[in-house]
């Protein structure tokens, strides 16, 4: 994978050569360009010092130019492990640029007042960097810039500028516009930019390896420990490399780890996607993919993304190739990487979600049925079924765009579904991605689809209320009709599963002919959902003032159909004075029920049981039935 990367970083920066300065702005603080006289004075007083804030209009600052001076002395890494300053306050790594924080001028273990702080660490700090050199013209316009930071320091504290308050114009220290993280830097504009280039590739090539220790010259050419995202793990003995030399990872040459470190630059300034597909043997892909990114004001979804390089390219899919996720705490964080062999962006044919339980919403004081949902891509699946799946928890969708996280820390308290939802995204959102985003069609089995479902809708169970009759639309519904239509798409056992959602078309049937004493339950799924039917009825009898579907909960926690039996039997005793036919549908279905095979195992039947509670119950189309016929 580190070839992958280095090969898609050297060709990016062949084809894209001004790639590094994409997509950044100079670093909030001060700017100073000095520009310096034949006798090492500086000339430019107040004329190339630049403040930057959020406010700050870039047109008339020479970004680019301070962008490029930036990025030619900065630090490896993104700690100070690697810095010249033995002090670790000066962050640049040049002997043309001067750089560091606010915060350093008010830092009590460093000697001195203010501007003075620094000016102290400048012999020591340019000592090391002008060992950076290659000819005597670069230590000579390194040592004029030494010997004139100090006035520019001086002339920078001294500086006040123009500030409008309420209408009025009132002096004020420029030092006291910026925050104590901002950044105080000064440029020597004396210097090429290729002398600037010079001496830090000089800097890069010293600091690029994990530690010099390990460094060897075969053939003119320096190998060493790569730097990057690698540790030496000295003190973990446990996570040292046991099979290899000296205990360490291959070496890699100069040149490569020069490649990595732009790799992660490009990371770090957000001028790749996340997550980053690099195909093997598609330079133009890659670039495409690079180019597309970058070409958008707004940040760019990776659905978005591949849609327009599927348009772009004219492919139905994308093969051989490493997908990069990865975050950015402190430094960058690799997620996951791994290799797909192909990519469907579309599914083989559309996904259809039937609204088998009659879901709806209220408009206009008036109850619409869901149209059935009809799901072509991967995307879609992510931004309607996962979306509904983990309550808007795992994926989250505000104002037509969402988000995802399927690798960082997640916060409970913001989780809707308590912790049994918290729990469910921790154990299932890596295979949820590796579905929609490797084309792993397998990595979601039908025991796992089927946990996943019944745990996700009893997060709902504990937690929502009950509002009207118990077949109410809810959210739960939502989750059946994507239980029984998706159930065949995550069949991974190779047979041919039965229609699920064609099956409650039939279980109501079957209902409706018990309940009119036609006909007898013949098998478990029928017991299953027929006991869904008289529960929903029985929990309708309840006189509480706050009913949730809590108290689905002791049904759903037998084992045996034996112990099902029981507790229903239990119930009917309890509201047996509200129920007013013992003769006809309801007698039907409890007799079937509380007669039923006693040794069933239960668990496996509790989508059925589940969809019983939530279809429309027979027992009350029968007694409309009833008044129909009488009316008549």
């Amino acid at each position: 994978m580190i070839r992958e990367i280095i090969n898609f970083t050297e060709n990016l920066i062949e084809d894209i050569p001004d790639v590094m300065q994409w997509n950044i702005k100079p670093s909030r603080g001060i700017h100073i360009v000095v520009e310096l006289d034949n006798e090492g004075q500086w000339v430019n007083k107040d004329n190339e010092m630049y403040l930057i804030d959020t406010n700050v209009n870039l047109n008339d600052i020479p970004s680019e130019a301070l962008v490029q001076y930036e990025q030619l002395g900065l630090r490896v890494g993104t700690s100070m492990n690697k810095v010249l300053d033995n002090r670790k306050q000066i962050f640049s790594c040049s002997p043309f640029i001067l750089s560091f924080k606010k915060k350093s001028l008010l830092n009590e273990k460093l000697e001195g007042v203010g501007i003075e702080k620094i000016i102290k660490l400048l012999p020591d700090y340019f000592s090391k960097a002008q060992e950076l050199c290659k000819n005597e013209r670069q230590v000579q316009l390194s040592k004029s810039f030494q010997n004139q930071c100090g006035e520019v320091l001086n002339f920078l504290h001294n500086k006040k500028i123009l500030e409008k308050n309420e209408d009025v114009e009132i002096e004020v220290q420029i030092l006291d516009r910026i925050k104590n993280d901002d950044y105080i830097n000064l440029y020597l504009k004396n210097a090429t930019f290729e002398e600037y280039r010079i001496v830090h590739n000089a800097y890069l090539q010293d600091k690029l390896f994990n530690s010099n220790k390990y460094n060897k010259e075969i053939d003119g050419t320096t190998f060493g420990l790569s730097n990057f995202l690698n540790g030496l793990n000295t003190k973990k003995p446990f996570l040292e490399h046991k099979t290899s030399i000296n205990s360490i990872s291959g070496r890699i040459t100069t040149k490569d780890a020069l490649s990595l470190r732009i790799f992660e630059s490009l990371l770090i300034n957000k001028t790749l996607p996340n997550p980053l597909p690099i195909t093997i043997d598609n330079n133009e892909i890659n670039k495409e993919i690079v180019k597309i990114f970058n070409e958008n004001t707004e940040p760019i979804s990776y659905r978005d993304l591949l849609k327009q390089l599927f348009q772009r390219k004219n492919i139905k899919y994308l093969s051989n190739y490493y997908l990069i996720n990865h975050s950015k705490r402190k430094s960058i964080i690799l997620n996951d990487v791994d290799f797909v062999p192909l990519f469907r962006y579309y599914f083989d044919k559309p996904i259809v979600i039937t609204n088998v339980f009659k879901s709806g919403t209220i408009r206009d004081k008036k109850f619409e049925l869901t149209p059935t949902i009809k799901i072509s891509s991967v995307f879609d699946f992510e931004r309607i079924i996962v979306k509904t799946i983990f309550n808007n928890s795992l994926v989250k969708i505000k104002e037509d765009r969402y988000s995802a996280n399927y690798f960082g820390d997640i916060d409970p308290t913001y989780i809707r579904g308590g912790d049994i939802m918290y729990l469910l995204i921790l154990k299932y959102r890596k295979s949820i991605y590796e579905f929609i985003y490797k084309s792993k069609r397998n990595a979601i089995s039908s025991y796992s689809f089927n946990e996943l479902m019944y745990q996700s809708i009893l997060s709902n169970i504990k937690k929502d209320e009950i509002t009207g009759l118990f077949s109410w639309n809810n959210t739960i519904k939502e989750k059946l009709n994507i239980w029984f239509s998706l159930y065949s798409l995550f069949n991974n056992n190779f047979k041919i599963e039965e229609n699920m959602s064609s099956k409650i078309t039939e279980l109501m049937s079957k209902m409706s002919s018990v309940a009119s004493g036609k006909s007898h339950l013949d098998n478990p799924e029928e017991f299953a959902f027929c006991a869904g039917q008289i529960v929903s009825y029985l929990i309708d009898r309840s006189a509480a003032s706050n009913k949730n579907y809590s108290l689905l909960e002791p049904y759903l926690q037998k084992s045996k159909s034996g112990q099902l039996q029981d507790a229903i039997a239990q119930a009917i005793s309890v509201y047996k004075h509200d129920i007013s036919t013992y003769k006809g549908s309801f007698q039907n279905l409890s007799s079937d029920v509380l007669t039923y095979d006693e040794s069933i195992e239960f668990k496996p039947l509790l989508k059925y049981f589940l969809a019983g509670c939530f279809s429309e119950c027979v027992i009350y189309q029968k007694v409309v039935n009833n008044n129909n016929s009488n009316n008549n």
